[in-house]
């Protein structure tokens, strides 16, 4: 068995790596199905639609310009244009569960502020097109 602890992650948006400010990173993928069940039936079937995919990420702010979260995501977000992206959930690129994405778009951003806590941020960003996988 090949388990990977997750310290090792890394996370690049268009050609940004976002790896020392990411504490988490969520990615998931899920298949539209269509009800086909018909009267008298005994269980539900369905047929498969098409895929889909999110990330969503989260980690402590930082507004640096060119490098930090808060500057790079919020300026994707309201440019409103695919970006590409790299999510590597075992560590460095090329190593077999690597994922990379040729169209992804950022649909959410935010802030959290706390008296007691470090300022955080969290955003999720669409798949747009089928990913690949290092195998």
């Amino acid at each position: 068995m090949a388990f990977r602890h997750g310290k090792a992650t890394t996370l690049t948006i268009d050609s940004v790596a976002l790896t020392a400010f990411c504490t988490s990173v969520d990615f998931n993928l899920d298949l539209d199905t269509a009800d086909t069940t018909t009267f008298g039936a005994t269980f539900k079937s369905a047929i498969a639609g098409l895929p889909g995919g999110k990330l969503s990420l989260s980690g402590d702010y930082d507004p640096t310009q060119t490098t930090g979260p808060a500057w790079k995501l919020a300026a994707l977000l309201l440019a409103a244009a695919p970006v590409t992206a790299a999510y590597n959930p075992g560590g460095a690129a090329g190593a077999a569960g690597d994922w990379t994405f040729s169209s992804v778009i950022v649909t959410s951003y935010g802030e959290t502020a706390g008296v007691g806590g470090v300022v955080t941020f969290k955003s999720d960003l669409l798949v747009n097109a089928l990913p690949s996988r290092h195998v």
